[in-house]
């Protein structure tokens, strides 16, 4: 008996309901399609606004109870420069390693004209600003000059709120050095960036290393940054890296950036969950119309079940017709999903549309990334699914005696 030929007859048989089940198969799978899309798109936009638009870089390297007790005792936890040399000689010889770069964090007051304002920031090396920022667009991430070594970087919303404009030269940082004595230094504005973070932007500078070395009168760096070719390495090179620091003497810790972007973290949390809740709903949505359909179908067929029993078809094949069908209906349903979910997707990127999450500081793009693993896997579940779905029912007709099934009304 050719079962695939019989399953795709009966389906055409009953075709509005099956046309109903493939529907409601296809809205499923383009909606779980489409929100995976989206925000896979939100995870990359918020990876690259953490590596490069916050410069946390894939991995950052501290002395060991910085995190814990630097705050307290920053001093006791910098980097002394012939620490640092260290670190750069053990990093740089590692395979994949595209940047490393020192910083070192400072606060205090700004004053422009008669307006002063509190301000967080960091110092960095320019150059490697530059490379750590990468393709970011527009005015994200923040640049600074090395022919500048005054010249500092300064965030949007505090720009105006001070009146300030690239070139100005009457600005001035206060800050109190790691020994407790107030220090000031005078900075012309190089850049004003954007940092993508509303409770950021109206507070962040940017300044040259060797600037902020001077403003807190010391030489060391409080961590290392490094920037990897590829962030699918990141795990492994931090197992690696810690191993052959410590070889080399320095006893350290190193951080990913996942675990220092807690803002990552927490909408990534959120977003898994919306998935979960969502993909739970369709799947039952899904899983219903099967077993409504295949159901009602075996009331229907039950005489059919009956005489096919009758000619030698086992209980087995009984099962195995039924859940054949079921599978072929999900089939259908995923495939109509999949071309629906590429147009929406298509149609979406090409409108351009932008909206403001929120604790940006600015628009972004409504984009749509289809995963096709995801996808593949999706589709998978949902065949699957159907066929349990549809076997229920079939194996409850399977089991009538054969005069019960021909006698059936």
């Amino acid at each position: 008996m050719n079962m695939p030929k019989l399953a795709s007859r009966n389906l055409v048989r009953n075709l509005r309901r099956s046309a109903v089940t493939v529907i409601a198969i296809a809205a499923g799978y383009a909606a779980i399609s489409l929100f995976g899309g989206y925000i896979a798109n939100v995870y990359s936009g918020l990876k690259d606004q953490a590596v490069r638009g916050e410069r946390l870089g894939h991995l950052t390297i501290y002395k060991r109870g910085m995190l814990n007790e630097g705050r307290l005792k920053p001093l006791k936890y910098l980097f002394s420069p012939e620490e640092s040399a260290r670190i750069n000689e053990v990093v740089k010889a590692y395979p994949g390693v595209r940047l490393v770069t020192p910083r070192l964090p400072i606060a205090g007051m700004l004053s422009h004209d008669s307006s002063s304002t509190i301000f967080i920031g960091e110092g960095v090396v320019p150059e490697d600003v530059t490379v750590l920022r990468g393709d970011l667009p527009g005015d994200y991430g923040g640049k600074l000059d090395a022919d500048h070594p005054v010249g500092i970087g300064m965030s949007a919303e505090m720009a105006r709120l001070l009146n300030i404009k690239r070139g100005d030269i009457d600005t001035t940082l206060v800050t109190s050095t790691f020994t407790g004595e107030a220090n000031a230094m005078g900075a012309e504005v190089v850049d004003i960036f954007n940092t993508g973070n509303a409770g950021t932007n109206d507070k962040t500078v940017l300044v040259p290393l060797a600037y902020a070395q001077h403003l807190m009168d010391t030489e060391g760096a409080e961590r290392f940054v490094v920037l990897l070719d590829s962030a699918d390495k990141t795990d492994v090179a931090r197992t690696d890296l810690t191993r052959r620091l410590k070889d080399a003497g320095l006893d350290v810790e190193v951080k990913t950036w996942r675990e220092l972007s807690s803002f990552y973290m927490q909408v990534r949390n959120l977003f898994d969950m919306i998935f979960t809740f969502i993909f739970s709903i369709v799947f039952t949505v899904i899983v219903m119309s099967v077993i409504n359909t295949m159901s009602m179908t075996v009331v229907e067929r039950t005489r059919e079940i009956g005489t096919l029993r009758a000619i030698g078809l086992r209980r087995r094949g009984v099962v195995s017709l039924f859940t054949l069908e079921g599978s072929m209906l999900a089939t259908v349903g995923v495939a109509v999903g999949g071309i629906i979910s590429m147009l929406v997707a298509w149609a979406v990127n090409a409108a351009h549309i932008t909206y403001t999450p929120p604790n940006s500081s600015s628009s972004v793009p409504l984009l749509v990334d289809l995963d096709p693993s995801q996808m593949a896997t999706v589709f998978a579940l949902a065949v699957i699914l159907a066929a349990v779905a549809a076997a229920y029912p079939a194996y409850g007709a399977a089991r009538r005696e054969i005069h019960a099934a021909l006698g059936h009304v």
